[in-house]
This record gives C-alpha cells, structure tokens and sequence, in this order.
C-alpha cells in the first residue's frame, strides 16, 4: 500500500514547496525570492542545526530510563583530539515515500543513489543522541565498495552530508545513540565524527590497523575500547585463518587480543551499554549452533552462556541485543520457516529475552510473527524487529516473496503492533545487505530500516504516529 503513493510522493519531494494552505506560496514577490535564495544556501551548505532537547514524554521514556554515559560530554574520550579541518559536501536525495495505511507511520526515503545504502547492523543503532541525524554507508554504484560516509538529517530537506567521499572499509565503532562514531582510513588511520556538530578529529595515526583484515564491531560508552575483529592467516593448525576479536585502545592505540576461538566467525560483538565493562558475542559452531556469551571486556572469569539454542531454545537467528542498562539481552531465535510457525518448545513467539545467570528465558508473546533482527529503544522498554514469517530466501539470488513487516512491541506490557506492513526489502534474499535492520532514534520517533523496492538498497525513515506508542502502554 506504501509504494501506490510513491510516485507521487517523489514529485512532490523533488519539485513542491508548499508554504500555507492549497500548496499555494502566500509570500509576497519579494519575500519569495528571498526565500529561494536562502533555501538554495542551504541546499548547497553544511546546516548548522540548533541541538533540541530531548523530549522525555512524547519519546515515553522518562529521564531515569534514558542510559547514562551515551550522550554530551559523558560520551567524550577525554584526550584532545586534533580537528580535520576542510568543507564537507551536502545534498538531498530525499522523496516522501507515503503513509502506512493502517499505523499511520510518514515515511521518508532518505537516499536515492544508484548503489546501495548500507544501514547495517541494528543493534547498536548508529543515532545521535538527540534523535537528529544518523550516520551509515552509501555505494555510488551497485557493484561492492568503494563507499561513502554519510550523515542524514531527520528533519527539514533532509540533507545528507558526505564525511567521507571514498572508504574501502565498512565498518563503524559507535556507543547507540553516541555523539562520536569512529572508522578507519585506507592507511590505517582512525578517524571520529560527532553526530551532533559534524566535527571531524583524528583519533590514531596512519598504521594503527591493518585495513585488510581488521574491522570495527562496537566501541565502550565511554569511546575508550573499540571492540574490533580481524583474520590471522595460518593460525589454524591447518593454517587455516583464524578470526579473533580485539580492543583497539583509542588513546594509546595499543591491540589486546580479547577473544581467539576457532568458532568466532561472525561475532555480532556489543559493547554492554552504561559502564560498558562487559561485551556479548556469538560463536558458529557446527551443525547449526549459535551459542551467545556475555563476558568482562578485560579479566580472567570465564565468558557466561545465556540460555538462548541449545537445550533451551531453537538457534539464535544470528542477532540479539542489550536491553539498555539492564543488563539483560533480547535474541531472536529460529522458527519452522516452511511451516510458519514457531517450534514446539516456544510456540507464542521467537524473541526470548535473559540475563547471565539465567535457567531459562522469556518468551516475548507475538505467534504470528517471525522476527529476525532485534533492536530495543534507548529507554528499554520498546523492541523493533523485522518480521520474516511471510518472506522465506531460498538461495543467494531468490526468495519466495512475501511482505517483511516491521514491528514494535512493549516489552513491559506485551503488546505489540505492526509499524510497516511491508518494508518493501526484496532485494538478493539472503544477502545481509539488502535486510531491513530497523532500529530507533533515541527520542523513539523515528524508526530507520533498508528497502529495496527498485533493487539498490535505500535508506528509509518511518516517522511513528504521537499516540503509537502510548497505544503499547
């Protein structure tokens, strides 16, 4: 139902301005022509956008709820990091892309370049800590790398604004809902742009990492520790490679080996949000398994299995997520995807929330829906996940179609209500690039997921209703 307004949601995007009622400009001529003048400053600019608090009501979480140490000042590294001085590039690819018939969530398309927007992962959802803007990748092309890093706004032309015009790497350290996210340049250097002024600063000098074989997975709250992976050729007794996470200390840019396991091959790896002295990650283990461990970042205690596959559960669907600072994670587990249901052991639903220390965990109550990725909200209380109980990827390249709903649910209440019916993210089934990935802005009034309704990924902003939360409570 979304994509029957596309068309002309796009050209009103591209070519109306509507100041007034009727879509009529009631300025006078002068007026008018001052209007253009300014609008095309800005179009052509780097905005400077005034900071608005953020609204602890209308976002329905109170101040008390919201994570300590993810926004301002307590989300600084406390050394001087010398700035990048130099003009950066803005320009808008936006298009209003229509209304949920039955949520009523306003959704923009932010990006419409040839390649592909690569708003991945969600669990650690890569928003400034007002709700304003957030930061991902964008291809120029449909063919992989090399990519831009982009900044989109959530408000106003919704401009972009490119950090950096060509990196090779695809990966970014960033606290959820940080002011800092952190990437590398091809000569090894690091490199960190504030979402709330646009910022550049150098962080590590060139040679820091080895670009073709370390990538960036999370980073503390503080912005001390990044927690980065990478592949050691001939590890293995085999001489096979090993992959094995490190700490990247931002600082002193000394490497400490945190984890080595033949079975760490897709680790997810997350900071704990608050203090940040934990991290959670996931193993591959053959036939099938998805073991998922919460552990110090930095001690000698063993890691701590939470009770998600295994004897407890199906597998992990490979994504899970912190529960703010509560210290408990929300998995979303497998599900009989030919039958479209859910198995035997937990029928009602695949999203199972536990803490360390746990025999067994909750099962979140939502029967008819298959979710995949899980984010949770920066005050804890709502999830977001993807529903793929209709859409099954049979291969590389194809899929048997069916819609991808987005869904947001209370995790104190139980209920839950479907935000996009269809995500429209239809792209190469089983390719990580193409999935939707949801999560929310830290004031919950924006959800930002992929679609891929023409074949190239797109980044796109749902805006949810005032009384869509509130109907949860």
């Amino acid at each position: 139902m979304v994509a029957q307004h596309s068309t002309v949601c796009l050209l009103k995007g591209h070519t109306t301005i509507t100041v007034g009622k009727d879509n009529k400009m009631l300025m006078p001529l002068e007026a008018r022509r001052c209007f253009f003048a300014l609008l095309t400053i800005v179009v052509a600019c780097t905005v400077t956008i005034t900071i608005s608090t953020l609204d602890g009501r209308r976002a329905h979480c109170s101040p008390a709820e919201k994570p300590d140490g993810q926004a301002g000042e307590g989300n600084r590294a406390t050394n001087d990091f010398s700035t990048i001085e130099g003009n950066l590039r803005s320009s808008r690819q936006s298009a209003k892309w229509g209304t949920d018939p039955q949520s009523g969530a306003h959704v923009v398309r932010l990006t419409s370049s040839p390649g592909r927007g690569h708003n991945i992962y969600c669990e650690q959802p890569y928003g400034s800590p007002d709700g304003q803007r957030i930061v991902f990748y964008q291809s120029g092309s449909p063919t992989w790398g090399p990519h831009k890093l982009v900044i989109a706004e959530l408000s106003g032309l919704y401009t972009l604004t490119e950090i950096e015009p060509e990196l090779k790497s695809l990966s970014i350290a960033h606290s959820s809902w940080g002011e800092w996210a952190y990437y590398s340049m091809e000569d090894g250097s690091i490199r960190r742009v504030s979402l709330l002024t646009l910022q550049r600063q150098a962080v590590l000098p060139a040679g820091s990492i080895d670009t073709s074989r370390q990538g960036f997975r999370s980073i503390t709250p503080d912005n001390r520790w990044i927690i980065g992976t990478e592949w050691v050729k001939g590890a293995e007794a085999d001489g096979s490679p090993l992959k094995r996470c490190y700490a990247l200390d931002t600082r002193t840019g000394q490497q400490r080996v945190i984890l080595q396991d033949p079975d760490n091959r897709n680790s997810h790896a997350q900071s704990e949000l608050g203090n940040g002295g934990r991290w959670m990650y996931q193993l591959l283990v053959s036939p099938g398994r998805v073991p998922v461990f919460v552990r110090e970042l930095f001690g000698s205690a063993d890691p701590v299995q939470l009770p998600f596959g295994g004897q407890w559960s199906a597998e992990s669907t490979g994504h899970m997520a912190w529960i703010g600072t509560t210290g408990r994670v929300a998995c979303a587990v497998q599900w009989d995807r030919e039958a479209r249901q859910h198995v035997p052991r937990h029928p009602d639903g695949n999203l199972l929330i536990a803490a360390p220390g746990d025999t067994k965990p909750q099962v979140f109550a939502a029967p008819e829906h298959g979710f995949y990725h899980v984010s949770i909200s920066r005050c804890g209380r709502y999830f977001v996940c993807d529903d793929w109980m209709d859409y099954e990827p049979t291969g590389i390249l194809d899929a048997k179609p069916g819609p991808i709903r987005i869904v947001i649910g209370n995790l104190k209440t139980g209920k839950y209500r479907v935000l996009i019916h269809d995500c429209q993210c239809y792209g190469l089934g089983s390719t990580a690039a193409f999935e939707p990935n949801p999560y929310m802005t830290a004031d919950n009034r924006w959800v930002i997921y992929n679609g891929s309704p023409f074949g190239s990924t797109q980044v796109f902003a749902a805006k949810l209703r005032e009384d869509f939360l509130s109907s949860l409570d």
